[in-house]
């Protein structure tokens, strides 16, 4: 006689082998869903910043780049039963500020003669929309579900607008809820502190991480040593779950940080701010001849390209292009969006300072040196733009190395990221400054995919 059979023990669920991390700031956040054997999926959507958006666009955006870098996911990866709802039809850009097309191409002087006749007063605020006006980012109006099954062993928030751990812990029911995790699954920081996953391979004691993007922040971080996670069995399930591993990377200082309001000086957004300001009193200047002996300042190429940026053949204009009375939906979206253009024009600014090369002029064929050449002279009012900007960055990191009694630079890492530090001209800004102050790091490194690097790191320690 056979024994009696025993009951076949229900089945369990797989344990999710993914882990995600996102890097989010002031223009985008970009997520990166990593598997155990490597494999990557990537995805990208709008403004991020907690404080300035709010904790519902942000865990909206950080869903829908969530959805996208899941799309991009072989099938076999993905989780049994997970239902990706409709996206945006192009995945692959982020919802964001772009640069508007120009209105109609300046012929040469063009914008000076329409500046010149305006006879524009002190201040000129127009209270209707422009037609010039930057045309608004495309928003997904639909909410999008929470995800509706377990997908990630672990996840790795890097955002702005996170500066404390109250922070942290006032925005982790959202993430909770929208990534259907458990909250010890969850680490939720900086964007900074992303900077310093690469430092778990470079042997130092200290990262100084450095964020100069739309905004600015920069945090001192103590590398210890990794603990991976066990296996271990969870007391309703009967199953093995992996334990959460410990990151290596322990917050010892901050620097700033605190918004565009307070701070933020040295960023895209303040260096845009810096071009706005510089086009405003070319206008003023030209509006004020009648008090002055002398012409005003030539009409430069820079401030051609500024304005075509702007989508505005007048200065002025700016004034209502940079306030929040005619931009769509609530105010932290539109501070947002308002943001990441006034952020954009740093490129062109950083590009005429550093990176542009063209023939001379006709002003410089007698004379390379000639005062009057404006490609020239748009090339010296960049680079003051940028030289400008930069002291309040070399302060913010001289702030981080504290008296020096516990961190030095020779056994530091600086770790920069964010959009200006892809310009080497404004890196050597910093560096050359950082050196006439006697602080020579270990290493220096610029870190352009920050989610990446932090999804290495993470997988690291989980999948160890």
């Amino acid at each position: 006689m056979f024994p009696p059979r025993l009951p076949t023990p229900p089945g369990s669920e797989p344990i999710p082998s993914l882990i995600l991390c996102a890097d989010g700031g002031g223009s985008k956040v970009c997520v990166v869903i990593r598997s155990r054997d490597g494999v990557e999926g990537r995805g990208t959507a709008g403004p991020c910043n907690v404080q300035s958006v709010g904790p519902g666009p942000a865990i909206q955006a950080l869903l829908l780049a969530t959805y996208r870098a899941l799309s991009q996911l072989p099938r076999p990866y993905l989780p049994a039963g997970l239902k990706i709802p409709e996206l945006p039809h192009d995945p692959q850009q982020p919802i964001q500020i772009l640069p508007p097309p120009p209105p109609k191409p300046f012929r040469p002087g063009e914008a000076a003669r329409i500046l010149k006749a305006s006879h524009l007063p002190a201040l000129s605020i127009p209270s209707t929309p422009i037609n010039s006006r930057p045309p608004s980012p495309e928003t997904f109006r639909t909410l999008l579900p929470p995800l509706n099954v377990d997908a990630f062993q672990y996840a790795w928030l890097g955002l702005a607008g996170i500066s404390t751990t109250g922070d942290a812990r006032a925005f982790l029911p959202h993430v909770v809820n929208g990534l259907r995790i458990r909250s010890d699954r969850v680490k939720i920081t900086n964007d900074v502190n992303l900077l310093a996953a690469p430092a778990l391979d470079i042997g130092v004691k200290h990262v100084i991480a450095v964020v100069c993007g739309t905004g600015t922040v920069g945090r001192t971080i103590r590398v210890n040593q990794p603990v991976a996670g066990r296996a271990t069995p969870d007391s309703d399930t009967g199953r093995c779950v992996p334990e959460v591993g410990s990151l290596p990377l322990e917050d010892v200082a901050v620097s700033r940080g605190w918004g565009y309001m307070l701070c933020d000086e040295g960023s895209a957004f303040w260096l845009g701010r810096l071009a706005i300001r510089l086009l405003l009193s070319y206008a003023d200047r030209v509006s004020s001849c009648a008090i002055y002996a002398s012409p005003p300042p030539p009409h430069l190429p820079l401030y051609d390209e500024l304005l075509r940026y702007f989508g505005v053949q007048d200065p002025m204009l700016l004034i209502e292009l940079t306030s929040l009375t005619s931009w769509e939906g609530s105010t932290g979206e539109a501070v947002a969006r308002r943001n990441a253009m006034v952020a954009g024009s740093a490129r062109i600014v950083l590009s005429w300072a550093f990176d542009r090369s063209s023939p001379p002029s006709p002003h410089a064929l007698a004379d390379p040196r000639s005062p009057d050449d404006p490609m020239e002279a748009s090339r010296r009012e960049a680079r003051a733009l940028a030289k400008k900007s930069i002291g309040p960055m070399i302060e913010l990191t001289l702030d981080l190395l504290g008296d020096g009694s516990t961190v030095t630079p020779e056994d530091t890492a600086l770790v920069l990221g964010g959009g200006l530090w892809q310009s080497r001209g404004y890196r050597d800004l910093l560096l050359e400054g950082l050196r006439k102050q006697g602080v020579v790091f270990s290493q220096v490194r610029v870190v352009q995919d920050a989610a990446g690097e932090g999804a290495k790191g993470l997988a690291r320690v989980e999948f160890a």
